[in-house]
């Protein structure tokens, strides 16, 4: 666990480009939302070709600790005809009152939504809530990632235990980053890796994967890196084997100033008895150093 004194809080400039997403241009929102309409039409016609209009590629979906990746448009297929013979799917209902925006910015959204899917006897036999990742790619916005809670029924016992093992993990990485260690900062995370910065998207299968490994000679060369500590952390979402971490991050300069302040979105699932960090979302910086080093 990392010193009380690496453990800071965000500056007026931080708390001022975290205002409710009431205060800043809905462009980018309504984009996303609209995305997600397309993606819920065709979801109830069906129509795998519609659907895959409606992302972008690479996509992802997190069912559990599980993740299944779309490559290309091509690769993405929905089982509807067995979700008629398994469930008696009719149609799925997206309730947009629910819908949250939980981070945004002019290339990336992070939203939720409460689902139900109803049989032919009107009856629901699945509800949940489920986030997406929508995004800007090529001009066009799509959804990027997915993952749903369905029914997260916990008890204050096994819900503290989750939080703690997701909570603890976020830590464990951040110590093995202040200590410059790239091999110890991959133990921490769970495999297939993704990371989403801006429009892109990297997919780590292992730990020898070099994506997920830090280059801290560059850092320290390009940016003047010393340490990075955490200003916030917020778990949003709760599931016995998957935890979403909203956090907010900073990096340092051996004199003490701060250069780069960054909101994220961490995705921790349970694989067996290991909790690991399985999907980085970073949004834009809200501070950064205006001079150059």
């Amino acid at each position: 666990m990392l010193p009380r004194s690496h453990f800071c809080f965000a500056t007026a400039v931080v708390l001022l480009a975290l205002l409710p997403i009431e205060a800043r241009a809905q462009t980018e929102v309504e984009a996303a939302r609209g995305a997600l309409r397309s993606f819920i039409d065709a979801w109830n016609t069906g129509d795998n070709v519609e659907l895959r209009k409606a992302m972008n590629f690479p996509f992802v979906s997190l069912f559990g600790s599980r993740m299944i990746t779309a490559e290309v448009a091509e690769d993405f297929s929905t089982d509807f005809e067995g979700m008629r013979q398994r469930n008696d799917w009719v149609r799925s209902a997206f309730d947009f009152d629910t819908f949250e925006v939980l981070a945004s910015s002019a290339e990336k959204v992070h939203c939720a939504i409460d689902f139900r899917r109803y049989n032919s006897h009107g009856e629901a036999y699945t509800y949940g809530r489920v986030m997406y990742v929508v995004n800007r790619q090529d001009g066009h916005w799509g959804l990027r990632l997915r993952t749903a809670f369905v029914d997260p029924q916990l008890s204050e016992e096994n819900r503290a235990e989750a939080l703690e093992g997701a909570r603890q993990t976020v830590l464990d990485f951040f110590t093995a980053f202040n200590a410059g260690d790239a091999e110890a900062t991959t133990v921490p995370l769970n495999y297939p890796h993704v990371f989403i910065a801006g429009g892109g998207v990297r997919f780590a299968e292992d730990s020898t994967n070099g994506s997920v490994r830090p280059d801290f000679n560059r850092m320290r060369e390009s940016q003047g890196w010393h340490m990075s500590t955490i200003d916030s952390l917020e778990a949003s979402y709760v599931a016995s084997n998957k935890v979403h971490m909203e956090l907010v991050f900073s990096r340092w300069h051996p004199d003490g100033t701060r250069y780069l302040t960054i909101p994220a979105l961490w995705i921790l699932t349970r694989d067996g008895d290991h909790w690991g960090i399985q999907v980085r979302s970073l949004m834009p910086a809200t501070f950064r150093e205006l001079r150059t080093r």
